[in-house]
């Protein structure tokens, strides 16, 4: 998947290493890879761009958005895609073929889950994949079992609508774990942490979000909190769920785990 000259125009954010490596730690056999991209400065009908990182189709597909901002989105969740499934192969130590970023297509699955479709002639077994996008930002991740990511800025809305998301002893277990975070803050974390889990559980039947409910077994560690949930009247954890959040947005990933309790 050679990035070709101007590919080199587009300069991802590095995921921070204390978040990355305690995602190693509780998803140890996911190999996980996640690009995280800035959609200020994308131009969604800069042609040089395009040719590089869209599959033909693709491009047919971009030229059906009229909102720009929805092009931005759209067309920057599919290069953090691409670029972390080139990070996932490039990893892999038995990979021979590593696929151009344009000959890589992302499809929709029936459940709306993104996913590569297979390449004709070429015997490659690609990740799993998972896309968010939140205002300026784009973020993907691959791994081999199926995974979820959300990105998502904090926003006063979230307040206003906590009561579909956050129990009052959810906002309990969050003031615990993260008390040096503000309510707005602690509400964006679980608001993304459990739209990490409802896309990765999306092969069961996509979960409401007042169906999954934040145990109080969840801890944090040094800026990242590692959120454990259960199905709603259960103590039974299905899923773990690693946050953090940056100044102005919570970042969430999850993997498929080993777990018995998730039919």
């Amino acid at each position: 998947m050679a990035p070709g000259k101007q590919a080199k125009k587009l300069i991802f954010n590095p995921a921070p290493l204390h978040f990355s490596a305690i995602c190693r730690e509780v998803f140890p056999d996911a190999d996980i890879s996640l690009a995280i991209f800035p959609l200020d400065s994308l131009k969604p009908k800069d042609s040089s761009i395009l040719s590089i990182w869209l599959h033909q189709k693709e491009q047919l597909q971009l030229e059906q958005f009229s909102l720009e901002k929805r092009s931005r989105e759209w067309l920057g969740g599919r290069i953090c895609a691409k670029q972390s499934a080139r990070m996932f192969f490039q990893r892999r130590k038995n990979q021979t073929i590593i696929p151009n970023y344009s000959q890589c297509r992302i499809q929709s699955d029936a459940d709306g889950r993104p996913s590569f479709q297979q390449l004709e002639g070429l015997d490659i077994d690609f990740p799993e994949l998972s896309i968010s996008h939140s205002k300026k930002i784009a973020a993907a991740m691959s791994s081999l079992p199926c995974c979820g990511i959300d990105i998502q800025f904090a926003a006063a809305t979230l307040e206003r609508v906590q009561e579909k998301f956050c129990s009052s002893k959810e906002e309990q277990t969050l003031k615990k774990l993260v008390p040096n975070l503000p309510r707005i803050s602690r509400l964006t974390l679980l608001w993304s942490a459990k739209e990490a889990a409802k896309k990765m559980l999306s092969p069961e039947g996509i979960p409401g979000f007042q169906e999954l409910t934040l145990l109080h077994n969840s801890r944090s560690d040094n800026g990242v909190a590692l959120f454990s949930f259960a199905k709603t009247g259960s103590q039974f954890p299905i899923q773990t769920v690693a946050t953090m959040f940056r100044p102005d947005y919570a970042l969430a990933i999850c993997c498929r785990q080993n777990t018995e309790g998730i039919d």
